[in-house]
């Protein structure tokens, strides 16, 4: 977490949170040492925060006293399309990657139409006859992780997908984000394909989500400055997770692609930091 903003403990700080929660900035206040803290997640949504805090302080945003007595604020529908616009802006390979995965399960009946889902299904390379030099054999590489069996599981995914890709994507800009999105996307598909012999009945984002774990966690080892970072504890769970799920579900988790994305996503960050140097 980042320290967008610290102040005196008698600061009435509830207009600031209406604001926040109406421009959907991820924020939590705590209160150490006589004064209140302001955390989020990452860089720019610290310096959201910095700014509308100022704003508010000069009169430039104002919030209804009904807004601040019931602690939120109203999000009516021009704030909701102001709200993804901003996502958009900051984080638009994530959005763009996350919308593409719903409107992939609904046009899919999330995974039960099977004539649908064929077309998203891992290529048979093993068994051979393509030709590693055309770009339909590497989109058809790439597609599964955008396929979801059941609406828990979309959730779920899209869900880690938006949190980790807030933080990373306004960090490294897009440019840097994209590669690595289809790198983590590929690693993680072919794995499961090979480990699997050959199998390719699974999709989904996780892979993509561990490989983005893998990433950060290398990255804050190689930059201990950066702001880019997660707790310790988050990442042990998640490796955790991931143990017990090869233990007690590998037979219906595509737990592979998992690993796949973790290494992968791991490799990434120290290639982008000997990059830096």
């Amino acid at each position: 977490m980042i320290k967008a903003l610290q102040v005196a403990e008698g600061t009435d700080l509830r207009p600031l949170v209406a604001i926040l929660r109406r421009q959907a900035i991820p924020h939590q206040v705590t209160e150490a040492a006589g004064e209140l803290v302001v955390w989020t997640r990452s860089e720019a949504d610290a310096q959201l925060i910095q700014a509308s805090y100022q704003a508010w302080l000069e009169g430039r945003i104002e919030v209804p006293d009904s807004q601040i007595a019931n602690g939120t604020a109203g999000i009516p529908v021009k704030d909701l399309a102001n709200n993804f616009l901003a996502a958009y802006w900051r984080a638009p390979i994530t959005v763009c990657t996350i919308l593409a995965a719903v409107l992939l399960a609904l046009a899919s009946g999330f995974g039960t139409d099977r004539v649908v889902i064929s077309a998203w299904l891992f290529p048979d390379v093993i068994r051979g006859g393509m030709s590693w030099l055309s770009p339909m054999l590497w989109l058809q590489m790439l597609a599964p992780a955008l396929l979801h069996f059941g609406a828990i599981h979309l959730i779920f995914n899209t869900l880690w997908l938006w949190f980790f890709g807030r933080m990373m994507e306004p960090h490294l800009g897009w440019q840097r984000y994209l590669p690595l999105l289809l790198w983590l996307a590929l690693a993680g598909n072919a794995a499961q394909y090979l480990w699997s012999g050959g199998q390719n009945n699974f999709g989904g984002l996780s892979g993509v989500v561990y490989g983005q774990i893998g990433f950060i966690w290398i990255w804050q080892t190689l930059n201990p400055a950066s702001p880019l970072r997660l707790p310790g504890a988050m990442i042990g769970l998640f490796i955790f997770a991931l143990i017990a799920m090869e233990v007690l579900a590998s037979s219906f988790i595509a737990t592979a692609a998992h690993a796949g994305g973790l290494v992968a996503g791991m490799a990434a960050a120290g290639l982008f930091s000997l990059g830096r140097r």
